[in-house]
Parts: C-alpha cells; structure tokens; sequence
C-alpha cells in the first residue's frame, strides 16, 4: 500500500473511532435522561410470543419434560397445577413425552383423583385452606372461600379485633378491606374493579394456603400499616364508603398488584394463578407474570416450570434502544481502535523490514 494511502486509511480510522465514542457517548447521556426505569424494558407482546417460542424451543425437550415431570411426581402432596401445567406445554409444543412418563403420570393421577380420596381431601380443604395443597382438593376450597360474605365476615371480625386491642390477621383484613371496597378504591386509584375484586379474593386464598413470598407479605402489611385508617371502619355504612378510609399514597401499590393478580386469575384461573403468585416479590413482577401469560396463554404454567421464575421473567425484557445504540457506538470504536493499531503496526513492521535490507 502506498503511503500517501495508508496515512488516508489511519486518518479515516481514528475519525470512525473518534465519531463512534461520541454516538456512544450522546447515547449513554440520552438513556440517562430518558427515565425509562433501568437498561431493561419490556418486549412487545408479539416479540414476547415470538422470544418465548424460541425459549421453550430450546429448553422444552422429552428429557427436560419427563425429569421435571418426574420430580413433581415424586413430592408429597403432590402439585397437580404444575403437573397439569407441563403436560399441557408438551400437548401445546407437540413433545412426545417418554412412555413411562406417561404411564407414572396416569396411575399417580388415578391415585389422587378418586372418589374416596378426593371426597376426604375436598372436605378438609372446604373447612380450612390451610389443609389446601395444589391437588384436587382445591378446587373445594377456591369455591367455598371466594365469596363476598367472607370478605365482609373477615372484615368485621378483625376490626372488631383491633378495636378490642386483640392480634389481627393483617392481611387478611387487607385483601377483605380491597375486596369488599374494591368499586370505591378503583375510582380513586383508576383500574378496574372486577380485577380487583376477583385478585383480593385469590390473594385471600394464597395468604391462607402460605404460597405468598416475603416481598408481597410485605407490600399488604404495609398497606395496612399506612393504607387504612381503621380507627374509623366500624363507622362506615357502605362499601363505598371504604374509600373515605383509604389512604391512597400508601394504598395504590397493594391496589395494583391486586389488579394485575385479579387480570392473571381471569387468564389462567384461580388454580393457574394461585401456582404463579409463588414468583411474584412485588409489582413489577406481577405485571410481567400477566405480560407473559398474554403472550404464553395456557403454556404459562409449564413455561415457568420449564424456564425457573429468572428466565421466565428475562425472557420477556430487551436492552433499552439508547443502550444498544451505546453499545454498538463502542464495539464500532473498538473495531476502529483495532483496526488502527494493526495499520500503525504494519507502518512499523514494514520500516524495520526496509532498514533491516
């Protein structure tokens, strides 16, 4: 190469080097002003199908179904939603599932689904969702439980506790305040109120069957720390009047993760949703378990176990734009930077050739 062109090439290397740190540079400075909330950000719902297709593609295999299947069946009491969950993603996916998987599957279900069986755990369900596990039984227990009697039984029964300066179950009393006041609270909060209501009920029920985590116990404890001036619900008349009580500041988050559970619930069912409450931590989470299950459908449940709750959730986020255009900004000076060392390199490499002749 002549000279006069190498000396071109370098120059036109550091300007690309050069132009590329300051893109990258006024990239990095707009993601810091754009406020989008962190370098992640949530796909579109026809990316999400689109990534989650090629997620369960890859991980959804006869083995990884039939080991996964195999560890459910071995747990005591046993989790039919999520059984019942993986079986449906290998139907959805069209993966055969190994015959003994399938024979261990259907003894293991006759056994826990029998007359005698299910008669005897349904009863002690109905009775106390305590004695619930994820099997037949629970649907006893969702149908006796999800009531708007309960909420109000619940909701008098632990004021009259608190006036009396007795111990109060917390959150029950909250998910019964936000049912029962779920119309009133919307209209301050904005949503909708059959979400609401329909979440708070589910909410009741996972609170009582121990499947919430430690970040949603603490998310309804504080609402009803700081959300609810009890002091002054046993003057109330109506259900509309629970608004008058509200303290919306430190209410709304409770509100909203009760919404997007009571949306969950209507997609996946009280049973679907309730197994899917147990990877939630707060309301982000719950808003990214429903923007899956819209993209998933009836694949959310065996998605999940098949994924872990990590990936599950991963899969449905990308790099913000700004952060990718900073990225690319820097690869490209990077590339530049290389290039531009090689070319001084060889400048010197082919000096030291021509004094050495």
């Amino acid at each position: 190469m002549r000279p006069d062109l190498r000396r071109v090439l370098g120059r036109v290397l550091g300007a690309l080097m050069v132009l590329s740190l300051v893109w990258s540079g006024w990239s990095m400075w707009q993601f810091s002003r754009s406020g989008a909330g962190g370098w992640l950000v949530e796909r579109s719902t026809e990316q999400m199908q689109a990534a989650y297709d090629r997620a369960l593609a890859h991980s959804a295999t006869p083995e990884r179904l039939g080991a996964l299947i195999g560890e459910r069946l071995a747990e005591s009491p046993r989790n039919w939603v999520a059984l019942g969950g993986l079986m449906d993603l290998a139907l959805e996916q069209g993966v055969p599932l190994p015959e003994n998987v399938q024979t261990a599957y259907a003894l293991a279900h006759a056994q826990d689904f029998g007359a005698y069986a299910r008669a005897q755990s349904c009863l002690a369900c109905a009775y106390d969702l305590r004695a619930c596990g994820m099997g037949a039984e629970l649907g006893c227990g969702i149908g006796v439980n999800l009531t708007v009697l309960g909420d109000l039984i619940s909701l008098g029964r632990e004021s009259g506790a608190w006036a009396r300066g007795q111990e109060v179950d917390q959150l029950d009393v909250t998910f019964s305040f936000i049912g029962v006041g779920a119309t009133g609270l919307v209209l301050v909060s904005g949503g909708s109120s059959l979400s609401v209501k329909a979440g708070a009920g589910m909410m009741k029920v996972a609170h009582r069957m121990g499947r919430l985590t430690p970040g949603v116990r603490r998310l309804y404890q504080r609402a009803f720390r700081e959300g609810v001036d009890w002091a002054r619900v046993p003057a109330i008349r109506n259900a509309d009047d629970l608004a008058s009580v509200a303290r919306m500041d430190a209410l709304n988050p409770a509100i909203e993760m009760t919404g997007h559970l009571g949306a969950l619930q209507a997609r996946l069912g009280t049973q679907g949703a309730l197994h899917m409450v147990g990877s939630v931590e707060n309301v982000t989470d719950a808003r990214r378990v429903l923007r899956a299950s819209d993209a998933l459908g009836p694949r959310s449940v065996g998605a999940l176990e098949v994924l872990g709750k990590s990936r599950f959730l991963r899969v449905g986020l990308r790099l913000a734009d700004t952060l990718r255009e900073a990225l690319a900004g820097l690869m490209a000076a990077f590339v530049a930077a290389c290039a531009l060392i090689w070319n001084r390199l060889l400048r010197r490499l082919r000096k030291r050739v021509k004094a050495a002749a």
